[in-house]
């Protein structure tokens, strides 16, 4: 999807606007003299996600508690409204109109999904039911197309940030707006180099930046299908010193003698052309996510 500059501006006006009111509304309380902490349900570098229950009664509540260290309040109240503004996709996690700061975190609440996170239903080496990946790629591609229709690039697309609330994956949504910004917005090199990451990414050195664009979630979107066939990543990092990218780099490009790369040989016709699509070396080329939707009829695998 085009922005016009305009736009671009009119939603990070609009998104400061709405931090600068929500943060006045922020209370502070600490954490243990209103809520009892059942269970932690994941934890990073960021902080912890919690089970709880209200001291004061009602029913059990998520919080995502950011550490003070790690997140300051512009990000913690950027977080927290993206997701607020996002919640009424069916396909993004929900966060809920709870939010407070105590003197080590920063916290708001979320809905539960009861049963994890994709990798929790992922064996290395073993891809899903070709049923079960169709219904997380329609799903999530619906997500990445709200997000990108509002000017949103959500940068952290991955297995970890793929919320399950059944087995079978009929009901799966989008978490984890940490990273997300408008797009448009200036990004530096990566800290660590993930596989999920497209190259004009991994290129970036110093002081180099590249302008967000929804192509970046598509990249990854497709690195995550690949992971729910197979099981495996296509490859460690999109640069020329891997083997297995620069194998798909030259298939990607017609390279003469270069057939089907050996990891990619179990899937059908259909799936990868819809990968090569959402692959394709050059971002402004790149099919947008929602175009995983034609493919829903074909044999992938």
């Amino acid at each position: 999807m085009e922005e016009s500059d305009e736009d671009e501006e009119d939603n990070e006006e609009f998104l400061e606007r709405l931090m600068a009111r929500t943060g006045r509304a922020v209370p502070h309380r600490e954490l243990e003299e209103h809520y009892a902490v059942l269970e932690e349900l994941g934890s990073g570098t960021y902080g912890r996600v919690v089970l709880t229950e209200p001291r004061s009664g009602g029913s059990p509540l998520v919080l995502k508690l950011l550490r003070k260290e790690q997140t300051g309040r512009r990000a913690f109240l950027r977080e927290y409204c993206i997701a607020r503004c996002l919640s009424g996709h069916a396909a993004c996690l929900r966060a809920l109109p709870v939010a407070f700061e105590s003197d080590t975190h920063f916290a708001f609440g979320q809905e539960l999904a009861p049963a994890g996170d994709l990798c929790a239903l992922l064996n290395p080496g073993e891809g899903l039911a070709e049923e079960l990946v169709k219904r997380c790629a329609s799903q999530l591609a619906e997500a990445l197309d709200f997000m990108h229709g509002r000017a949103l690039v959500h940068r952290d697309v991955k297995l970890d940030n793929v919320l399950l609330f059944d087995l079978e994956c009929r009901r799966v949504k989008l978490g984890d707006f940490g990273l997300t910004r408008v797009q448009g917005s200036a990004v530096g090199p990566m800290t660590g180099t993930l596989p999920y990451a497209p190259p004009e990414l991994c290129l970036l050195q110093g002081s180099d930046t590249l302008e967000l664009d929804s192509s970046l979630d598509v990249w990854a979107f497709a690195v995550l299908l690949f992971c729910l066939c197979t099981g495996c990543f296509p490859w460690a990092a999109a640069t020329s010193s891997d083997p297995q990218f620069e194998d798909f780099r030259a298939w990607q490009g017609g390279v003469e003698g270069q057939g089907v790369p050996v990891s990619w040989q179990g899937f059908g016709f259909g799936a990868l052309e819809m990968l090569q699509r959402l692959l394709t070396l050059d971002p402004n080329r790149r099919s947008p996510a929602i175009e995983v939707q034609k493919y829903l009829s074909l044999p992938w695998l």
